[in-house]
């Protein structure tokens, strides 16, 4: 009966303890939940600084508590908080607060605290990434992608989608362009069927990335694959930036098929049979998308006039020359008052392009007019402007000389060619200086054919003096030729030592040079000057230029011209009755 006594009360005072526990679980939770109400009451009432006093409370107070409710409550006020932190610019302040909610509840198996504890890393990531705290930001990133990368929780797959993203701008900011392309190609292998249009979303920005990276690294096969693989997952999206986004690669997959004119053997079957007329196609899809868009975006205008460029440019090369001049009086008439610098340089291209048309159809007043138009135009424009238009005025200035030359007005040609000498030869624009090396040999060629002999020499002893300094293969080229150029004048004038010095020159300045053109060049050059020089009598001179070549050009003889160099060399060889060993 003792026994049973005991045992009964034993079971009411457990009853009893279990019901004081429970009660003081929910007075807790109570208490807990009236600190997070108070902490939203001071937030409705504009008084952040109380309210985080609540929230600060909970956190201290019950952050260690393993009721679940209660765990809750701590999470929503430590989110809370960290956001007021943002809000105040206390950002070190929101990162502690999102680490220390993190480290609370890290292993937590509840839906919903698990989703603060992600929310928590996220927010935390990102005000690192905005802070250009790299290596911190990574570390939240990559324990969210660890952590919660299976999960099929929309909220949570979007957070994850994000995540991956922003790991790929940190590795881009810090060169691992590999790598953060890897990851791009992650977000579309994982996410690319998702039907969420935030998960589209974030999916076509990796699809875009993509087609950039492939566009920056010349790989153009590639980058028409993506543009195409975009095209066709997004061609009828809805969402406002992906339509954006559609137009872009629609313009990426137009200038690929127009502007790439050495298609490699494996890649012809993507480029199709007739690239230009595919191009044409794109871009009169691109402009019938643009007009029926109710779009007020920016850009549209921008992607208006390059499409229209583009296609007066594949229409003149069809030779319908009559609707390529249309389309550029249309570029210049709709775009020209627009100032974005973007579109100014296209409208000077139209102009441009029209100016050639022109020349090309021998209608020289009026191409002359336009050429003055573009230099009256944009000769005087803005620094910041002009450094893109440059080039089009130096054409400019070029193509008009020639007109002049071919108007017999040779005197007033040779100024346009001097003042756009004068302007420009200082540049550091590798790209720049090469539009004045065709200025330095129009020049020269001028005077020559205004027989001013000794101008022409001059003119191409300052351009040799600087090009071989230059980095820029065409530039090099053009020096290169220029010294040969100058060669012949100068055996045409009897020029004596002078001419060796000029050819001493070109071994000099470029006979290490490894582009295949250049070699070429060179090798056509000697073997021309020694074959002159063997006709001329002088053999023993030519019998050294021959041994300088086969010395300079016997490791390039796989390229099948320099073979052809190195046999016509052996003939010459052989005529003059020498031996020379290989």
């Amino acid at each position: 009966m003792r026994k049973k006594i005991i045992l009964y009360a034993f079971i009411f005072l457990t009853c009893v303890g279990i019901g004081i526990y429970y009660r003081y679980e929910v007075q807790s939770e109570n208490h807990a939940d009236a600190a997070l109400q108070s902490g939203y009451l001071y937030l409705k009432n504009n008084k952040p600084l109380q309210a985080m006093g609540d929230f600060s409370f909970l956190s201290e107070y019950y952050g260690n508590r393993h009721n679940k409710t209660i765990q809750k409550i701590v999470a929503k006020g430590l989110l809370k908080k960290a956001e007021i932190l943002t809000n105040l610019h206390d950002i070190e302040g929101a990162v502690i607060t999102y680490e220390q909610l993190s480290n609370l509840y890290m292993g937590s198996n509840n839906k919903k605290i698990r989703y603060d504890v992600a929310k928590a890393r996220f927010n935390q990531g990102n005000l690192l990434l905005q802070q250009k705290q790299y290596d911190e930001a990574m570390l939240a990133f990559s324990y969210l992608v660890s952590t919660y990368g299976s999960d099929q929780k929309i909220d949570i797959k979007r957070m994850i989608a994000q995540v991956m993203y922003n790991e790929t701008v940190i590795l881009n900011e810090t060169g691992h362009h590999d790598t953060a392309l890897n990851i791009h190609s992650s977000i579309v292998e994982k996410f690319v069927k998702d039907k969420d249009p935030t998960l589209r979303l974030i999916t076509a920005r990796s699809i875009m990335a993509r087609t950039k990276n492939r566009l920056d690294r010349k790989e153009w096969g590639i980058a028409l694959y993506n543009s195409n693989a975009f095209i066709r997952l997004y061609h009828d999206d809805p969402n406002p930036q992906i339509k954006k986004f559609l137009l872009q690669n629609l313009l990426y997959r137009a200038e690929i098929l127009h502007r790439v004119v050495h298609i490699p053997e494996n890649q012809k079957d993507l480029f199709g049979n007739d690239p230009q007329n595919a191009a044409l196609k794109t871009y009169d899809e691109i402009l019938a998308k643009i007009n029926a868009s109710t779009n007020k975006d920016e850009d549209l205008p921008y992607y208006k006039s390059i499409a229209l460029l583009g296609k007066t440019q594949i229409l003149n090369s069809k030779h319908d020359t009559d609707t390529a001049l249309v389309l550029c009086n249309q570029i210049h008439d709709d775009f020209s008052q627009f100032t974005n610098p973007k579109i100014r340089k296209i409208v000077a291209m139209a102009l441009l392009t029209k100016a050639n048309i022109l020349t090309d159809l021998n209608r020289l007043n009026q191409a002359s007019s336009v050429y003055d138009q573009i230099l009256n135009k944009y000769k005087s424009v803005h620094d910041s402007e002009q450094n893109d238009l440059n080039d089009i005025i130096i054409k400019a200035y070029i193509n008009k000389s020639i007109i002049l030359e071919k108007q017999k007005q040779s005197k007033f040609a040779l100024q346009y060619l001097t003042d756009v000498i004068k302007l420009y030869k200082d540049t550091q624009d590798e790209k720049l200086y090469y539009e004045i090396s065709n200025a330095y040999l129009t020049k020269a060629e001028l005077q020559i054919n205004s027989q001013q002999y000794d101008q022409a020499l001059s003119t191409y002893t300052e351009f040799i003096a600087v090009a071989h300094h230059k980095n820029n293969p065409k530039t090099r080229y053009n020096g290169a030729d220029a010294i040969l150029k100058k060669a012949k004048l100068q055996i045409m004038l009897h020029k004596g030592i002078e001419i060796k010095q000029t050819y001493d020159q070109l071994i000099n300045f470029y006979i290490d040079d490894q582009n295949i053109n250049i070699k070429r060049l060179i090798a056509q050059g000697m073997y021309d000057h020694a074959e002159k020089l063997f006709k001329n009598n002088r053999g023993y001179t030519a019998l050294n230029t021959i041994q300088d070549i086969f010395n300079y050009f016997k490791a390039s003889e796989k390229d099948q011209f320099i073979a052809n160099i190195l046999d016509k060399t052996n003939v010459l060889n052989k005529q003059l009755d020498r031996s020379i060993s290989w």
